[in-house]
């Protein structure tokens, strides 16, 4: 057992093979011998009796020209194959095996043979002797000998052509398995580059382009992990630093501990701790763990609740704010604290990237079964790239936005993330002449 767990898995299988073939071989050789064995029996049994039964009337003929019954039975003496010879009353009064003389014959096994009236007027019965166990001529022995060598031979190539075969066809299975082994040990290494080629549209070839594609979102799940974790370092270290030179600068007096340098102390923790909540919150999503606690949401009174919380920022900057929510639109299943924070994280982005003298606009309407909200806005137009990756964590449309003025760019991915573990969807889009526009769904009440 220890030793077939050790053998690689090409040996294995072709080890099987070459035991299926020879197994099958040596079966159809033995069937095939044995089939033809009995029909080559069957048919020397009955070319052997029809010639027999030829000779025994030429015989019965020949032996009724003996006078008496002594003469009759002196002439089956010198014969190798004599017939049986009975009376009339069936009684066996001469064989070839001395066991059946003396036997009664029955009125059935007479009427097979042949009656023999001699010269001198008595009457016998002549009846075939068929011996128990037939001997065979040299010459049925010789062919049997060469049918079995014949079938030998054919049984030795084919399974030699069976193996050669098999061989070609385990090479063309195993060559393939071979390549994907040495991928996946590459990128179990980190190695996330490797592809295998893709030669067939079998099962193999499926299981290769799987492998390609588990390879790239592998090398692009990594490098989101990187830039993740020099962004996240990057956006904590910068607030981190403030504080702790803040702090060194009072404790060595160097800063005076004034309302003013506590209140910029204080918010770059509220910052930090921002940004740790944010990544909490997609560490949640990440392992769909955030909390939804759904209820019938009407989208109407959630909007105006927050017109009335950033009403006033907005109108301080300058900027418009429309809400149209269309008439009769049906509540929305969800977690009311959640869409509020999805329609926050959109506003906010929205805001920053709207000047003075621009318009924000909320637009709430029904499409089926789900109901479609979009936050637009008049600043300018995303690019395809922006919109390929708006979504993503860190990114920033523009990169020289810092987290003061650009946030720390999580607002739209923590978005995205609670929209749908709602089981809606999110995407952005531009409206011409008009100014991005970001659009989710949430299934009805």
């Amino acid at each position: 057992m220890n030793l077939l767990r050790r053998l690689s898995f090409r040996t294995k299988l072709f080890a099987s093979l070459i035991l299926v073939i020879l197994l099958t071989t040596i079966l159809g050789y033995t069937l095939i011998h044995l089939a033809v064995d009995q029909a080559f029996h069957r048919f020397v049994s009955a070319r052997a009796r029809i010639q027999k039964e030829d000779l025994f009337r030429f015989a019965a003929r020949y032996l009724a020209e003996a006078n008496t019954e002594q003469e009759l039975l002196r002439i089956l003496k010198h014969e190798p194959l004599s017939p049986i010879v009975t009376d009339k009353a069936g009684k066996v009064v001469a064989a070839p095996d001395p066991n059946l003389i003396g036997r009664v014959v029955s009125g059935k096994e007479l009427s097979v043979g042949v009656k023999v009236t001699l010269r001198n007027g008595t009457s016998w019965f002549l009846l075939p002797f068929r011996p128990p166990n037939p001997v065979r001529s040299p010459l049925e022995r010789g062919f049997l000998r060469t049918v079995t060598g014949s079938l030998w031979l054919a049984g030795l190539t084919v399974a030699i052509v069976g193996i050669g075969i098999g061989f070609l066809l385990l090479r063309q299975l195993t060559g393939p398995i071979n390549r994907l082994a040495v991928a996946a040990h590459s990128v179990a290494n980190g190695e996330f580059k490797q592809q295998v080629p893709v030669e067939t549209t079998d099962e193999l070839g499926r299981l290769a382009a799987a492998f390609n594609d588990m390879a790239v979102s592998l090398e692009r799940a990594e490098r989101a992990k990187r830039r993740m974790i020099t962004d996240v370092s990057h956006e904590l270290r910068t607030p981190l630093n403030v504080v702790r030179n803040g702090l060194e600068g009072l404790r060595d007096g160097i800063i005076a501990p004034t309302p003013e340098n506590l209140s910029a102390i204080h918010n770059k923790v509220l910052l930090t701790v921002r940004l740790v909540d944010d990544l909490h919150q997609l560490a949640l999503a990440d392992a769909d763990q955030l909390m939804i606690h759904p209820a019938a949401v009407d989208l109407r009174e959630l909007i105006a609740g927050i017109e009335k919380t950033i009403g006033p920022e907005l109108e301080d900057r300058g900027i418009d704010f429309y809400i149209e929510v269309a008439a009769g639109i049906s509540p929305v299943r969800g977690d009311a604290y959640r869409i509020e924070q999805v329609l926050l994280n959109l506003l906010a982005n929205a805001t920053r990237y709207t000047k003075a003298g621009g318009a924000i606009r909320v637009k709430v309407r029904q499409t089926g079964d789900t109901v479609e909200t979009s936050v637009c806005n008049s600043g300018h137009e995303l690019s395809a790239a922006e919109l390929e990756h708006v979504f993503d964590r860190f990114y920033r449309a523009d990169p020289s936005r810092t987290q003061a003025s650009g946030g720390s760019g999580l607002g739209l991915a923590i978005a995205k993330a609670l929209v749908e573990a709602h089981g809606g969807r999110i995407w952005a889009e531009n409206i011409p002449h008009n100014g991005p526009c970001f659009r989710f769904t949430l299934p009805r009440g």
